[in-house]
């Protein structure tokens, strides 16, 4: 789980442009050389909003020595408030608190790389493609869109050098059109590393099917928290032992982790809530953990959980490192 950790810096917006009607691409220069680090396909950083909190956006561009972070931000005007501030407020010469960047959809090393992208679910894995490009690594890019002109780098996507590896599927809003994920999945040789990022529909059709099959390796990102299990939803109290402050707080149902260490008086840092961003990650060291995040793999999983979101066996102790 790569990060660069949790401090914050002075972001100057050097360049800005319009992808498309909802989205617009910017490039972020820093000044202080403490926070230039290097970063590996998949990561993010952090945008500080006044009066609306941090939200993540992917890096676009592989990492490159001097050059300045490139992100694309979508507007969506029924959310809450982030890419809204960011498409008013952000322009040429506008500065803004960044944090970063942090990685928890890692790019690992495969002979064969499949990326499945829906929307703007894209711009983390065009990094990944440029990145086995440079590599020299096999890979295939599939685009799910509506119509070609909600399609963010299209362009760019057409170009040569990727000529044979990029697939367009759109389906105009007719899900009869869309993505074949069984015929997809089916065609892949044992030991492919699949990669999916967007709406919640494609990513759960790829994890069922990709399960069924197995000999996958499936790894995803998204932006909202995973649904509750059947056995889940009664939400059980249980009860939480801080190691380290030696806090203990009772959760009762309907009550988050992170709210109760909140009200308990420890400052634990947060932003999603939904379990997709990875800023409340705490690592646990005894218990039951019941996990509702997006952010970790089933590695992590065995050392953090996300406070926000996870939950644990009715009456048992989980123990956090705080």
């Amino acid at each position: 789980m790569q990060t660069a950790g949790r401090e914050k810096t002075i972001g100057h917006i050097v360049a800005r442009r319009t992808l498309n009607s909802a989205v617009i691409e910017l490039k972020i220069d820093i000044d202080d050389a403490r926070f230039i680090v290097p970063y590996e396909a998949g990561a993010h950083i952090d945008i500080h909003i006044p009066e609306v909190g941090v939200r993540q956006y992917s890096l676009v561009r592989p990492y490159s020595p001097g050059e300045p972070y490139v992100v694309a931000v979508q507007a969506a005007p029924d959310g809450r408030g982030g890419s809204r501030w960011v498409h008013q407020h952000l322009h040429v010469g506008a500065t803004v608190e960044i944090g970063g960047p942090r990685n928890h959809f890692p790019l690992r090393p495969a002979e064969r790389t499949l990326l499945i992208a829906g929307g703007i679910g894209l711009t983390p894995l065009i990094c990944m493609a440029d990145t086995c490009e440079r590599e020299g690594r096999a890979y295939d890019l599939v685009v799910c869109s509506r119509r070609e002109e909600n399609v963010v780098y299209f362009e760019e996507l057409l170009a040569p050098r990727r000529h044979g590896q990029v697939k367009f599927v759109l389906d105009d809003g007719d899900p009869s059109r869309g993505l074949d994920v069984a015929s997809l999945l089916r065609a892949q040789p044992a030991g492919t590393h699949v990669y999916c990022c967007g709406p919640a529909g494609l990513m759960t059709a790829v994890s069922r099917v990709g399960t069924e099959i197995g000999g996958l390796s499936l790894h995803f990102e998204a932006f909202s928290a995973a649904p509750l299990a059947a056995s889940e939803a009664q939400e059980a109290p249980f009860t939480v032992s801080c190691a380290q402050s030696g806090v203990t707080v009772e959760i009762r149902p309907g009550d988050t982790i992170l709210d109760s260490l909140l009200a308990a008086g420890l400052d634990v840092d947060h932003s999603c809530r939904e379990g997709y961003c990875g800023t409340c990650l705490t690592r646990w060291l005894s218990g039951e953990p019941i996990h509702r995040d997006t952010c970790l793999g089933e590695v992590e999983r065995s050392r953090y959980v996300a406070v926000c979101t996870a939950r644990a066996e009715a009456g048992s102790v989980l123990v956090l490192d705080i």
